[in-house]
């Protein structure tokens, strides 16, 4: 993991030193960044393989950064596409302080967030090489699934917060969607993304991307990346959160952040 944070510390390193190259010869592309930003498990993967998708780069000139932790508020490098941004929307302001850019932000039902991120921290994500987080998954996994669900929602409450300081922002340059209707129509959806950006694709092109980020490709690829007999970012028969999750769950989300459940219009369940 160390040699990781190193090697993600020099990519970065040298998309900085491209973004000035790019900006001393004039050549940066008119949106001099793209950010996706939201919570783990509400996207942030998908939205990934969608604007680092080749087509989509093509037409960006942007090149993809990989995922850092973007709370220090320091601006990033221009010319780049910069996944998982999972911060609260005045850090975000420091981040994208300076070119023009655009962001396109995924909300996702808070219940269901919960009840994935309780399944990625006890079953499918890889390693985190934090001992502190680490142990956090141990404790979960000895507990019943109730209380370990409960002690996840409780542990998460500065990033539900972070969720909910995005609620309602006013801003041209951020284009706000939900998981869900990523999901229900995503020829429709995806196209109203990309026209945010600056990017309009034919429709062989389109067809192509929406083929190449659908959630049975994404979950293929996963698989084979972690090899054989390991569990995918992307669950195969996952139940659904209303099976699963109970009244005291949601109770207690709405206790620790009354306004995430109704402000995003996520109020009928």
């Amino acid at each position: 993991a160390p040699l990781r944070y190193q090697v993600k510390k020099r990519t970065h390193t040298a998309a900085r030193v491209r973004g000035r190259a790019l900006q001393a010869t004039g050549r940066l592309p008119e949106i001099a960044n793209i950010y996706a930003a939201g919570s783990p498990k509400a996207g942030s993967q998908w939205m990934r393989a969608l604007f680092d998708h080749p087509i989509v780069r093509a037409h960006t000139g942007l090149v993809t950064l990989p995922q850092l932790d973007y709370r220090t508020g320091r601006p990033l490098p221009l010319g780049t596409f910069v996944p998982g941004v999972y911060t609260d929307y005045p850090t975000y302001q420091q981040l994208s302080r300076r070119g023009n850019h655009r962001t396109v932000y995924m909300f996702r039902d808070p219940r269901d967030l919960m009840v994935s991120g309780y399944y990625s921290a006890t079953v499918s994500h890889p390693d985190t090489h934090f001992a502190e987080v680490e142990q956090f998954r141990d404790e979960l996994r000895a507990m019943p699934f109730d209380e370990g669900l409960l002690h996840l929602i409780n542990y998460n409450v500065e990033r539900l917060n972070e969720i909910v300081n995005w609620v309602g922002v006013e801003d041209p340059s951020i284009a706000t969607f939900k998981l869900e209707d990523v999901r229900a129509t995503p020829e429709a959806v995806v196209p109203a993304m990309l026209t945010h950006v600056g990017v309009s694709l034919s429709e062989e092109e389109l067809a192509t991307v929406l083929t190449d980020v659908s959630r049975g490709s994404l979950q293929a690829a996963d698989l084979a990346k972690r090899g054989e007999g390991a569990e995918s970012h992307y669950r195969a028969a996952a139940k659904p959160t209303r099976e699963l999750i109970k009244p005291m769950h949601i109770e207690a989300i709405e206790r620790l952040v009354p306004a995430l459940i109704r402000d995003p219009g996520y109020d009928g369940y």
